[in-house]
């Protein structure tokens, strides 16, 4: 438990942090449902993980799932399992998560996005601690600390009849709110040098300097994607192998994720400012090197990424070499 404490422990000395780590200890010495609310990519899953970790059920499974990534057709068979023969394909039985985490702590991210039919479903299951599984009468005992999250104004949702306010209540008895990145920027010094120093571990390199100019960039940013997009910026940083952050690589890392966010959802596309635009030949490596990571990311074997991308064994290992990958 201590060692995955220290790789899941919570980064920053602010005070809005330090209410924060108060706030979960506080609530894992509770078994009650809990409801964490935040921006996407401030830690919220993270939060879920220190209130388990610091409970009672510590040495019991914590089994997250975002609510948001299984199709509507899917999510009950995931959540609360099937037996053998309850629709076509069900070869087998299949416990559900609910089942899996029994003494454990359930993480339901993204909440609001599960189906009406699911919420009764989970509204019983907190109620009576009883589940049920498709193609099974007799109800399944379990025993389950829900933790929930949102990202959107879950009030809004029930006040729209997209949510339901029993259910709204049984999650809501404890809640947690997580700041964004850009509320916290003193922080900003201390996760660069985690992330810096975990990262460069993970890759087995040594570790860059970071100059005063890079730094003051980094805490003068607004991070729209709070934490995460800070670790992405150092992931694409350490992949370049700079041993040096200055100013100017600082800008062009987080330049490129600007210009690749979609602010509006209409497939728009943020440019860096004016004086921040690069030479055309290097933002094309940017992309050459963005796309040769997903293509070997998502191929069987380095054989099977080089046939993809029209690459000769010598030249994709040695581009594999470039970019810093194993």
């Amino acid at each position: 438990v201590e060692d995955i404490l220290i790789q899941k422990r919570i980064v920053g000395e602010t005070e809005v942090i330090q209410n924060l780590k108060k706030e979960i200890y506080k609530c894992a010495g509770s078994d009650f449902s809990t409801l964490i609310r935040g921006a996407s990519g401030t830690g919220k899953e993270l939060v879920a993980y220190n209130i388990h970790y610091n409970s009672p059920r510590r040495l019991e499974n914590f089994i997250p799932i975002n609510c948001g990534s299984l199709p509507n057709d899917l999510i009950e068979s995931e959540l609360f399992g099937y037996e053998k023969g309850s629709f076509t394909g069900a070869e087998k039985k299949k416990p559900g998560l609910f089942e899996i985490a029994h003494k454990g702590t359930i993480f339901l991210d993204e909440i609001t996005e599960l189906p009406l039919n699911a919420q009764v479903k989970l509204l019983r299951v907190i109620q009576d601690g009883e589940l049920e599984k498709i193609g099974r009468t007799e109800k399944v005992k379990v025993d389950v600390r829900i933790i929930a999250a949102t990202n959107k104004n879950i009030e809004e949702e029930v006040k729209a009849k997209r949510f339901r306010e029993d259910l709204y209540f049984r999650l809501n008895v404890v809640s947690i709110s997580v700041a964004e990145l850009k509320e916290r920027k003193k922080d900003i010094p201390l996760l660069l040098d985690y992330f810096l120093t975990k990262i460069s571990i993970d890759m087995g390199r040594d570790k860059p300097q970071l100059d005063n100019e890079a730094i003051e960039f980094f805490i003068n940013y607004q991070w729209p994607g709070n934490v995460r997009e800070l670790k992405n910026v150092v992931q694409r940083i350490l992949f370049s192998g700079e041993d040096i952050i200055t100013k100017p690589i600082a800008k062009r890392s987080v330049g490129l994720i600007e210009m690749l966010r979609d602010e509006s959802n209409d497939s728009g596309i943020k440019f860096p400012s004016y004086d921040d635009i690069i030479p055309l030949k290097t933002m094309e490596k940017l992309f050459r090197e963005k796309y040769f990571r997903f293509v070997r990311q998502n191929s069987e074997s380095d054989t099977d990424a080089a046939n993809k991308l029209g690459l000769a064994p010598p030249n994709f290992y040695r581009m594999c070499k470039e970019l810093g990958l194993k």
